[in-house]
C-alpha cells in the first residue's frame, strides 16, 4: 500500500537574469541540463549585504537559529556554509584561537604562540597612533597567517573543523571602554581616560587590524579581520558587572561615555559591537533598544554585526546577583519555582524570560548570543508564538551577520583575497618582534628623574660605568603580561633585559621576599644589602599581576600591592643615590611618601612581551622614555568618589569630579605627563583665527624645540575650554588635538599644526535632544600635560551652526517579501518599539523613538522631520521590487534588491529578497510504488498582467507525473495566482533515498523554476548502513569510518559493554548494536527510517569524524504528525561530548589502515536523544543532513543504531573524578571559591579542593536537567578520613535566604580511611544555574580536607528529560574480556572490564607454587611478557569504588 506524507511547501527560485540581477536557481532535472548559474550569494557581482541577504532566505527557522551562536554556529552543509566559531580573541596579540579544532572545545585559550604586544593601557601612553596602526597590522597578519592550511592537523590555526573551510576572522578586540575610575579590574584592556585619545589611539587600532588606511578608508573590498569593539556601554565595574546598573545622565552619556565608539563607528568603521553585561539606567546592554539601535545603528550609523557579551542575554533575564530580573515594558518578570517567568501584564499570556529576553535582544539588534544558551528553537517559537518576536527580525539580524562574513572574503574565490596569500611565516616573525620592542620602547614614562649630588640624573645609567646592578623584586624575573594575553615564544624579563644590554656587568637579583600578595615585610639579606651600597645602579621593581587586578576583579584600593612598599623603605634608607623605581601596574598606585624616597621612578603598564628589553633600552639611554600618561595619577582613594557611581562633574561626586576633565583635586602627576631626557619648549603659540563658525576649524600652530642635551621626542597637547567650563555638564578642558613630534636633534626645531572641528566641541544639549557648539570664548590651550599650559590662544565661536544629515538607515520589518507583498518606507517598524523604562530615563526625550522604517539623523544628532525634507526613494532592480515616489514598495517577482532611501542628499540602503513567484508541493515521504499529489502555485506580483504561462514539472527517472488540470494559462491577472497539479507516482523499483522534483513555469514575466524533495524511506534502519566504520581487530578492513582508513574495533566495543550484534542499553535506551566488517552506520544525509513505536526518548548511538556536528531532523507519527529535533555529535576524538549529549562508551584504541593495526587512542560512542510525545506513534525519523557519505577531512554524523525509550519519571547524571574526569551530564565548574586538583586517595583517583577553595562545583546538562522544581538525590562517593564533614549547597527557591544555596544534611567522617557512598536527598531542588560559575550545587569540602571520587544526582518532577546517563550507586567492575592463555613469547594478555567509576586495573602473577603477587608498572589492559615462564599464570585485578573484580587466570605454555 502506498504511504503519503503531509506536502512540504518551498520557495522559488528565478533562473533567468533581469537588469543585471542573476537570480538563483532551485530547479534540478531528471536529464542533462546547462550548468546554472551561481546562487546570488555566491555571485561577486552583488554587493555584500545582497549576497547575505539571498543566503539567509535560503536558510530553514531552525538553521538560522542556529546561527545566532558564537560557539559554534554550525555549518550548513547544503549551502557550502562552514562552521563558524565568532569568539576568538586579540586585544594585544593573539590569544584565542576559537576555530582551532586540533585544540579541542573551543580552540586554544591563552595559549596561543603569537607575538605579545604592550597591553592597550600600556601603548596608549607612546601617543602615537601610527604605532599602533603598525601594531595591530602585525597583529591581524598573524590573525591571516593562522589560516595557513599547512597549519590544518600539525600546529595552532583557525581554520575550523575541516581544512577546506576558509576560516574564522572576528576577533573580539578592542576593549574601548574609558578608564574613568582606576581600580577598574580591566583598566590594562583600555586606553585610558580620554574619548578623544581612546578615540584616536582605538580608531588606529581598528584600522590596522581591518585592513583600512590610517584614515578609516577601505585599502580593499575586504576586511582583513572583523574587530568587535567592546563593552557597549558604561562598563567600568567587575565585582557586580552581571548585576550592575550604570546609572548616568544623557549629557554623561553623549559626550563622554559613548564618544570613542562614535568615532569608531563613524570614521574607523570598526565591524562589530560587543554589547555589556550591566544595565545602563535600569535595562541591560545587549536589549536595550535605545543604545544598540537608536544610537549605536540609528544615529551613528553602525552597520556592522553585534554579539552580546557571554551569556549577557542570560544575566538580563537571571536574578541576581547573577542578573538584572528585567521584563521588556509590558511584561512583569517573577520567579515561579525554579524558572523565571515573563507574563503579559495586559492578557496574562506567559513565556520564559530566556526566550523573551533573546527576543528582545535581536530586536535591539544584539545578533549574536554569546555563546547561545538562550538562542533556541524552542525560545524562538515561544517567542514568535507570543508576538513578541518575528522571523523577519531574525533575517534582519542575519544579514548583519553574514554581510560581515561576506566582507572576510569568506563566499568568494580565495585568489581574490588578496589576504589569503599571508601565510604562517608572518607568526611570530623576526619583524614583529622587533616590533613588539618598538612599542614597549616607547610606551614608558619618566616620572621622576632627580639629579644625583654633586652630578646629573639618575637616567640615563651610562652603560660604560655601570659594572654592578642591584635589581630588586619579584616581578623583574618575570613577563607579566596581563590579561587576554597569549603565551609568546620570545618573552624577556627586566632581569635579562638587564644582562642583555650590559653583558660584562655584575647584575644581581634578589626577590627579596616581595609578591602582590605578601602580607609581611620584604627581606634584604646582609649580602644584598651590601651589594645596593656598592652599586652603580639600583632598580626596585614594582607593581600589580592578575591578583591585583582582571576581568571579574576590581581593586579595592589604590595601595602598593603586598609588600613593595616595605622593599622601596628597607633599600633607600641604605643611601644609595643611583636608585631607580620601576612600576609596571595596572593603574595608578597610591606613593606617598614613598615618591620622595627614590630619586627616578619609569612607569609603565604591561609592557608585552620585550618588557625587559625596552626597560633596559630606557634605563641605559638607548631610548629616549617619550611616553606620556593616558590617565589621571589620583594621590588615594580620597580623590575617587564610589565606584558604583558613574556621574562626572564634582556635583554628582561628591565634589570631587572624575578625570581631568572634572577633577578638583591636585593629582600626584597629572593626564598627560611624562619626563624625558631632554627637554623641550613649546612657543609661538598661535590661532589661525580669532573667530569662528560653529562648522568652521581652528587650526592651531606651534613651535616645539628641543632645548635638552639629548635627542628625543615629546607629545604637543591641545585642550580645549568651552564656554562655562567647569560649570553643570561643562568639562574643565578637554583634549582636542596631539602631536607625537620626530624625534628632535638637540635645539632642532619643528613646527606643528593641530587642526580643531569646532564642530567636535559641541556639548548635549539635553532640553533640545542634540549637540551644540555654545557661541563665546573658547580657550584653546597648549602644554606639556594637562596642568601644565604654556600658552593659550582664545577664539570667538559665533552664529549657530545648520544641521545637516548625516546618517540615513533604511530598515523594514522584514528581508523577504513575497509577490504582490507591500511595505512603505514611510511607515514604522513595530519591531523597533522603544523597550526602556521611562522612570530610569528622567532627562531623555521619550518622544524620540526611532522605529521608522527610514530614519535620518542629523550630524548634530537629531533626528529628522522627514516629511519636511526632501525624500528620494529607488530601487537597484524595479523588476523585482519597484518603490513609487511615496516610498511604496511592491515585490514583483523572485530576485534581490537594493531598497535606498536618499534625504537632504544622504542616502541609506536595505536589501530584501522576494521569493516564492512559483511555489510548489509534493509528499516529503512516498513509499516504492507509492503516489501523491504534488502542484505548483504561480504568483504574478505585477501591477500588470503576465501572459502565456506554460508550467511543468520535471521527475527522476522511474517516477510518473500525471496532469491533473490544465498546465498552461494565456493569461494570469495582476496581483492573482494559478495552481497546477499532477499525481506523483514512485515506480515499484524506486530506491530508498532522496529524490528532487523540478517545476518550471515559462511566461512573459520570465522563467522562474522551484523544486522539492520526496524521499523514500529504507525498509530498516539496518537497511540504510551505508559505511563501514567496525573493523576486527588485526583482520582485513571492509571500510574506513572516517574515509581515510580508520575504524572503531570490534573487540574494543566488546570489552566496553558494546558486543556485535547484541541489544545493549544507553541511558536507559534498548539498541540493537551492528555486527563489524558490513556496513554497520549511516552517515546522516537526511535519510528516512522506519522507527516505530512509542515511548518518552527517541536515543541514537553515534559519533562524527572531522569535527563535530549539530543539524536538524524530523521525527514523523503515525497521525502524520512532525516534529523537529537536533542530533547532535563530538567528533570521536573529542574530549567530551557535545551538550545535550552523553559518552556511550569508549574504548582505548582504534583500528588503521587495512589490516586494522591498532593505533593507541581513546575514541567514544555517544548517545544523544529527543523527547518523544508519548501519546503518539513514531513512525519515520529523518535523519539530519550532514553529508553525502564520508569524505576525509570532512565532518559528518554517523549513526549506529536508533531506539526508543520507555516513558520514565527520573533522569540520573553522573561524574567520576580523576585526571581526566569522565562525565555524564554532570561536570565540575572550576573557578573562583571552587577551585579543585586532581588527587589519588585509597589508591583511587579523584578530587579535591585547591588551596584558597572550599568548594567543588558541579553542573547538571541543562538539556537533561533544565532549571524546575525537582526532587533529587545525590550519591557522594567521598573517601572517608580523619574526622570531619561535609555537606551539599544546592540552587533551591525553597525557603532560603536570598533565592540562592540550601543546606543539605550533613556528612561526618569516621576516619575508617575507606571509600564510602553518601545517599543525600536534595528537596525542592531548583538547579537553574545560579551558583557560582554558573553551577547547580556545590559540595562544601573545606580546603584540600575530603577527597570526593564520583557523585551521582537522580532527579524527579519537572521539565527533567528522563534519561539515565550513569548509575545512582557505583557499580562494581564486571569483567567483560578474560585474559586467554599464551603459548608463544613475547606471551600478551589482555582484559577489560566495566564499571562504574570505570575501573583501574592491576596485574598479577604467580609462578607454579607460589603465591599471586603484583606485577610492577603492569596498569593497561594489555600486558605483554618479553620472557614468559612455563607455567606462570596471570590474571587482572579490576578495582573502583564499588570494590574489585579478579579476573580468570591465563597460563603461560611454550615449547
Amino acid at each position: 500500500m502506498a504511504h503519503t506524507r503531509p506536502a512540504r511547501r518551498s520557495m522559488a527560485f528565478a533562473v533567468v537574469a533581469l537588469s543585471g540581477i542573476t537570480l538563483a536557481v532551485a530547479v534540478m532535472n531528471g536529464s542533462a541540463a546547462a550548468a546554472p548559474p551561481p546562487p546570488v550569494y555566491r555571485d561577486t557581482q552583488h554587493s555584500f549585504a545582497e549576497r547575505a541577504a539571498d543566503l539567509v532566505s535560503r536558510m530553514t527557522l531552525p538553521e538560522k537559529v542556529q546561527q545566532l551562536h558564537t560557539n559554534n554556529a554550525p555549518a550548513i552543509t547544503r549551502l557550502g556554509v562552514q562552521q563558524y566559531t565568532y569568539w576568538s580573541e586579540g586585544q594585544h596579540g593573539l590569544n584565542r584561537l576559537g576555530a582551532d579544532a586540533g585544540a579541542g572545545g573551543q580552540g586554544d585559550v591563552d595559549n596561543v604562540h603569537s607575538t605579545s604586544f604592550p597591553v592597550n593601557f600600556a601603548a596608549a601612553m607612546s601617543w602615537d597612533p601610527a604605532l599602533t596602526y603598525s601594531e595591530t597590522t602585525a597583529i591581524s597578519d598573524e590573525a591571516r597567517g593562522f589560516l595557513d592550511k599547512s597549519l590544518f592537523g600539525t600546529g595552532q590555526n583557525n581554520i575550523g573543523p575541516d581544512v577546506n573551510d576558509y576560516g574564522d576572522l572576528t576577533y573580539w578586540a578592542p576593549t574601548v571602554n574609558l578608564d574613568r575610575d582606576p581600580r577598574w579590574g580591566r583598566t590594562d584592556e583600555a586606553f585610558g581616560e580620554d574619548p578623544y585619545l581612546v578615540a584616536q589611539m582605538a580608531g588606529a587600532f581598528v584600522n590596522g587590524y581591518q585592513g583600512n588606511k590610517p584614515d578609516g578608508s577601505p585599502m580593499t573590498p575586504y576586511l582583513k579581520v572583523a574587530a568587535t569593539v567592546k563593552h557597549y556601554a558604561l562598563n567600568n565595574v567587575e565585582d557586580n558587572r552581571l548585576s550592575g546598573d550604570s546609572v548616568t545622565t544623557e549629557a554623561d552619556l553623549h559626550q563622554y561615555y559613548l564618544k570613542q565608539f562614535q568615532k569608531l563607528v563613524q570614521d574607523d568603521h570598526a565591524a562589530g559591537l560587543m554589547t555589556s553585561y550591566n544595565a545602563i539606567n535600569g535595562t541591560p546592554g545587549a536589549v536595550d533598544t535605545y543604545l544598540v539601535n537608536q544610537l549605536a545603528q540609528r544615529t551613528f550609523g553602525f552597520d556592522g554585526y553585534t554579539t552580546s557579551d557571554c551569556d549577557a542575554i542570560q544575566t538580563a533575564w537571571e536574578p541576581p546577583p547573577g542578573g538584572h530580573l528585567w521584563a521588556a515594558p509590558g511584561w512583569k518578570s517573577s520567579v515561579s519555582g525554579a524558572q523565571v517567568i515573563w507574563t503579559n501584564t495586559a492578557t496574562g499570556a506567559t513565556i520564559p524570560a530566556a526566550a523573551g529576553a533573546e527576543a528582545y535582544g535581536l530586536r535591539a539588534g544584539t545578533q549574536l548570543n554569546c555563546t547561545g544558551d538562550q538562542a533556541t528553537l524552542t525560545n524562538i517559537q515561544a517567542a514568535i508564538g507570543a508576538g513578541i518576536l518575528s522571523e523577519g527580525v531574525l533575517d534582519a539580524d542575519l544579514v548583519r551577520l553574514f554581510t560581515m562574513r561576506m566582507a572576510t572574503g569568506e563566499f568568494d574565490p580565495p585568489a581574490q583575497v588578496g589576504y589569503t596569500k599571508i601565510d604562517k611565516s608572518v607568526i611570530e616573525s623576526p619583524a614583529h618582534q622587533d616590533l613588539a620592542t618598538k612599542v614597549a620602547d616607547n610606551s614608558l614614562v619618566l616620572l621622576k628623574n632627580a639629579a644625583m649630588p654633586g652630578g646629573g640624573p639618575v637616567l640615563p645609567a651610562d652603560p660604560a660605568k655601570t659594572a654592578k646592578v642591584v635589581v630588586l623584586g619579584d616581578l623583574a624575573n618575570t613577563v607579566t603580561l596581563g590579561g587576554y594575553s597569549g603565551q609568546p615564544t620570545h618573552t624577556v624579563n627586566p632581569v635579562e633585559g638587564i644582562k642583555a644590554a650590559l653583558p660584562n656587568a655584575s647584575v644581581v637579583f634578589d626577590a627579596a621576599g616581595t609578591s602582590t600578595t605578601a602580607t609581611t615585610p620584604a627581606v634584604l639579606s646582609d649580602a644584598t644589602k651590601s651589594a645596593v651600597r656598592a652599586a652603580d645602579l639600583v632598580l626596585i621593581f614594582a607593581g600589580t599581576d592578575h591578583s591585583s587586578a582582571s576581568e571579574g576583579h576590581d581593586r579595592a584600593n589604590l595601595g602598593m600591592p603586598g609588600n613593595y612598599g616595605s622593599l622601596i623603605d628597607q633599600v633607600t634608607a641604605l643611601g644609595n643615590p643611583r636608585t631607580a623605581l620601576a612600576l609596571q601596574t595596572v593603574g595608578p598606585v597610591a606613593l606617598g611618601d614613598l615618591q620622595a624616597k627614590v630619586p627616578a621612578i619609569l612607569f609603565s603598564g604591561y609592557n608585552g612581551q620585550s618588557q625587559g628589553t625596552a626597560l633596559a633600552d630606557v634605563l641605559f639611554g638607548k631610548q629616549n622614555p617619550d611616553g606620556h600618561l593616558d590617565f589621571t595619577w589620583y594621590s588615594g582613594d580620597a580623590q575617587l568618589p564610589p565606584m558604583q557611581d558613574y556621574g562626572l562633574n564634582a556635583a554628582s561626586t561628591g565634589g570631587l569630579g572624575r578625570t581631568y576633565q572634572y577633577f578638583t583635586g591636585a593629582p600626584t602627576y597629572p593626564f598627560g605627563y611624562g619626563l624625558g631626557y631632554s627637554t623641550f619648549r613649546l612657543s609661538n603659540v598661535t590661532a589661525d583665527r580669532r573667530s569662528v563658525a560653529p562648522d568652521g576649524t581652528v587650526n592651531v600652530g606651534l613651535d616645539v624645540t628641543n632645548t635638552g642635551p639629548r635627542k628625543g621626542t615629546t607629545v604637543a597637547q591641545l585642550y580645549v575650554a568651552s564656554p562655562g567650563a567647569g560649570t553643570g555638564d561643562v568639562p574643565l578642558q578637554r583634549l582636542a588635538g596631539f602631536r607625537k613630534t620626530q624625534p628632535l636633534d638637540p635645539g632642532q626645531t619643528q613646527h606643528v599644526v593641530l587642526p580643531v572641528k569646532v564642530s567636535d566641541l559641541a556639548l548635549w544639549d539635553t532640553a533640545h535632544s542634540r549637540e551644540a557648539v555654545a557661541p563665546g570664548t573658547y580657550q584653546f590651550r597648549v602644554g606639556s600635560d594637562a596642568s601644565t599650559i604654556v600658552a593659550r590662544s582664545d577664539v570667538q565661536v559665533t552664529g549657530a551652526a545648520k544641521p545637516k544629515v548625516r546618517t540615513v538607515t533604511v530598515q523594514p520589518e522584514s528581508v523577504v517579501y513575497h509577490p504582490g507583498q507591500t511595505f512603505d518606507l514611510a511607515g514604522r517598524n513595530r519591531w523597533l518599539a522603544d523597550d526602556t523604562n521611562p522612570a530610569e530615563e528622567p532627562d531623555r526625550d521619550l518622544g524620540i523613538a526611532a522605529d521608522k522604517v527610514v530614519e535620518a539623523v542629523n550630524d548634530d544628532q537629531s533626528f529628522v522631520d522627514t516629511s519636511h525634507a526632501a525624500v528620494g526613494y529607488r530601487s537597484s532592480n524595479p523588476a523585482v521590487a519597484s518603490v513609487d515616489r511615496n516610498g511604496s514598495v511592491r515585490a514583483i517577482k523572485d530576485g534581490v534588491a537594493t531598497i535606498t532611501a536618499t534625504v537632504n542628499g544622504v542616502s541609506g540602503s536595505a536589501p530584501i529578497v522576494v521569493q516564492g513567484t512559483l511555489t510548489s508541493t509534493v509528499p516529503s515521504i512516498l513509499a516504492a510504488a507509492g503516489s501523491g499529489p504534488a502542484s505548483a502555485t504561480f504568483t504574478n506580483g505585477d501591477t500588470k498582467d503576465v501572459r502565456d504561462l506554460a508550467v511543468s514539472i520535471t521527475a527522476p527517472p522511474g517516477w510518473t507525473a500525471t496532469p491533473a488540470g490544465p498546465t498552461t494559462y494565456a493569461r494570469v491577472p495582476a496581483g492573482g495566482s494559478v495552481t497546477v497539479k499532477w499525481t506523483l507516482s514512485a515506480g515499484a523499483d524506486v530506491k530508498p533515498g532522496s529524490y528532487p522534483i523540478g517545476f518550471t513555469a515559462k511566461s512573459s514575466a520570465g522563467s522562474f523554476g522551484s523544486s522539492g524533495g520526496v524521499k523514500v524511506p529504507y525498509p530498516s534502519v539496518e537497511a540504510a548502513y551505508d559505511n563501514t566504520g567496525i573493523s576486527n581487530d588485526n583482520a582485513p578492513a571492509a571500510g574506513a569510518f572516517d574515509g581515510s582508513g580508520l575504524n572503531y574495533s570490534a573487540q574494543a566495543l566488546a570489552a566496553a559493554g558494546f558486543p556485535p550484534g547484541q541489544t545493549v542499553t544507553a541511558g536507559g535506551i534498548g539498541f540493537t548494536w551492528p555486527r563489524p566488517n558490513v556496513p554497520d552506520n549511516i552517515v546522516a544525509g537526511g535519510q528516512v527510517l522506519p522507527v516505530s513505536g512509542r515511548g518518552a526518548l527517541l536515543g541514537f548511538l553515534g559519533s562524527s569524524a572531522f569535527g563535530s556536528t549539530s543539524a536538524p531532523g524530523t521525527i514523523v507519527y503515525s497521525d502524520g504528525s512532525t516534529q523537529g529535533y537536533t542530533l547532535s555529535f563530538a567528533d570521536w576524538w573529542a574530549g567530551g561530548a557535545s551538550p545535550g549529549t552523553s559518552i556511550a562508551a569508549t574504548t582505548p584504541y582504534l583500528n588503521s589502515g587495512p589490516n586494522s593495526a591498532r593505533q593507541n587512542q581513546n575514541v567514544h560512542v555517544y548517545l544523544a536523544w529527543a523527547a518523544l510525545d508519548p501519546a503518539k506513534t513514531v513512525q519515520y525519523v529523518i535523519l539530519p543532513d550532514t553529508a553525502s557519505g564520508q569524505a576525509p577531512n570532512a565532518p559528518a554524523a554517523h549513526v549506529f543504531a536508533v531506539g526508543i525509550g520507555p516513558a520514565a519519571q527520573s533522569a540520573t547524571v553522573g561524574a567520576a573524578f580523576g585526571n581526566p574526569d569522565s562525565t555524564h551530564g554532570l561536570v565540575v565548574q572550576n573557578g573562583g571559591d571552587g577551585s579543585t586538583t586532581a588527587t589519588t586517595a585509597g589508591g583511587l583517583p579523584a578530587r579535591t579542593t585547591a588551596a584558597g577553595s572550599s568548594y567543588l562545583y558541579l553542573d547538571l546538562d541543562d538539556g537533561v536537567v533544565p532549571g524546575g522544581g525537582y526532587q533529587a538525590t545525590a550519591y557522594v562517593s567521598y573517601f572517608d578520613h580523619g574526622t570531619g564533614g561535609w555537606n551539599l549547597h544546592y540552587d533551591s527557591f525553597a525557603d532560603v535566604p536570598n533565592n540562592a544555596y540550601r543546606d543539605s544534611a550533613w556528612v561526618t567522617d569516621t576516619n575508617t580511611d575507606t571509600w564510602k557512598t553518601a545517599v543525600i536527598p536534595l528537596p525542592d531542588a531548583a538547579f537553574s544555574n545560579r551558583e557560582n560559575n554558573h553551577a547547580d550545587l556545590r559540595l562544601n569540602i573545606g580546603t584540600g580536607e575530603q577527597s570526593i571520587g564520583r557523585v551521582a544526582v537522580t532527579v524527579g518532577g519537572g521539565n527533567v528529560v528522563p534519561i539515565s546517563l550513569a548509575t545512582a550507586q557505583p557499580d562494581a567492575p564486571v569483567v567483560t574480556q578474560q585474559p586467554q592463555d599464551a603459548s608463544a613469547a613475547p606471551a600478551t594478555f589482555t582484559a577489560y572490564a566495566l564499571g562504574d567509576p570505570a575501573p583501574l586495573v592491576r596485574w598479577q602473577a604467580m609462578a607454579a607454587g607460589g603465591p599471586w603477587a603484583d606485577v610492577p608498572d603492569a596498569t593497561g589492559t594489555t600486558l605483554t611478557v618479553a620472557q614468559p615462564v612455563e607455567g606462570t599464570q596471570y590474571r587482572a585485578v579490576f578495582t573502583n569504588l564499588a570494590g574489585a573484580t579478579t579476573s580468570d587466570a591465563a597460563t603461560v605454555h611454550v615449547p
